[in-house]
């Protein structure tokens, strides 16, 4: 079966604004029941400067059930990216996701909280990350981050419910696509055959399912459905075209950096070299001073052992003078001691 390839982030918005499929999609992720669920009526564009284009990410609101059967409702976050360059446009826009939502920004389906007057719009937020790309410091395909509450005196992990640590810290989600396993054995894993990238064809915006797992059936036939839209096909097409061209700024960028960071190494290696050259030609000065004085000492010490031994056996000062050099004040020092 071929579908449209949820990747790319026509065909996630299309799949997303399906009410019954993103509840799904999102229980699958989340590893819990999602009750309800309210897309965003337009999905928020992050302006990038670095590349002068626009990012996308979707933001939802739902109420998801928690242990005990009690319902909590929650922000989702849900980025999306095929690049590795976005980790800072993904803390950037963390930062503004603390702002309140106005409310005529959501559908009024979702069940609303009892909390305190003052935080009537505030929620916690849950952070998805989708990447097209593998990080190479988390060689795993899809990892959870919790929060822990920890008794900063004892270390001891507190079992605690705060209002303000819920809401001013995060649960995060992250999924990298390209580590999925040849064997597919529990359920995320079986819903992310759907984004298998090793199944695109010479399309990058359709993929050729070989299996499809039975419970997400429901999902493989909706992403077929825009196959036969004409217009749906050309902005795949297009949005294939900014990739590439996406790609290209990356490859530009990365290698201005490369060159950039090669330069200033070079120059950091040039004054490191001359440097340890300046510091190997004061520690051989310092030596050479050192055995010259080493020498002056021993020829001293010698000398007045001469004198003193010329002294001891009745040489006169004249004597000792003229053949040690020593002044005679130097010479009455020693016949003294």
């Amino acid at each position: 079966m071929k579908i449209i390839n949820p990747i790319y982030d026509k065909a996630f918005k299309y799949l997303m604004e399906n009410n019954k499929l993103a509840k799904k999609v999102l229980s699958v992720i989340l590893d819990v029941e999602v009750l309800e669920v309210a897309l965003c009526q337009q999905e928020t564009i992050v302006p990038d400067q670095i590349r002068g284009l626009v990012m996308y990410r979707l933001d939802f609101k739902a109420v998801i059930k928690e242990a005990g059967d009690s319902k909590k409702t929650v922000l989702i976050e849900l980025q999306k990216s095929k690049f590795p360059t976005d980790i800072q446009r993904f803390r950037n826009y963390l930062g503004t996701s603390y702002l309140v939502k106005k409310k005529e920004n959501w559908e009024e389906s979702v069940v609303a909280e009892a909390k305190p007057a003052e935080y009537q719009s505030i929620y916690p937020i849950i952070a998805i990350y989708i990447l097209g790309y593998n990080l190479d410091d988390l060689p795993y395909l899809a990892v959870t981050v919790n929060r822990d509450v920890i008794n900063s005196v004892n270390k001891e992990k507190l079992k605690v419910s705060s209002f303000f640590i819920e809401h001013l810290t995060h649960q995060a989600h992250i999924i990298q696509v390209l580590r999925l396993p040849q064997k597919r054995q529990t359920r995320l894993e079986k819903f992310l055959m759907l984004f298998n990238q090793a199944w695109c064809t010479d399309k990058g915006f359709i993929l050729e399912l070989q299996t499809i797992p039975e419970e997400f059936e429901d999902i493989a036939n909706y992403l077929q459905g825009p196959l036969l839209d004409d217009d749906f096909r050309r902005h795949l097409e297009a949005e294939e075209q900014l990739d590439y061209i996406f790609e290209e700024q990356e490859a530009r960028h990365l290698r201005q950096m490369a060159e950039a960071l090669e330069q200033r190494e070079s120059a950091e290696e040039r004054e490191r070299v001359a440097l340890d050259r300046e510091r190997m030609a004061k520690e051989k000065e310092r030596v050479a001073k050192d055995r010259e004085t080493d020498a002056l000492d021993q020829s001293k010490a010698l000398t007045v052992k001469l004198a003193i031994q010329m002294k001891k056996y009745g040489a006169t000062l004249s004597e000792i003078v003229k053949e040690t050099g020593l002044l005679v004040e130097e010479i009455e020092i020693l016949v003294e001691t």
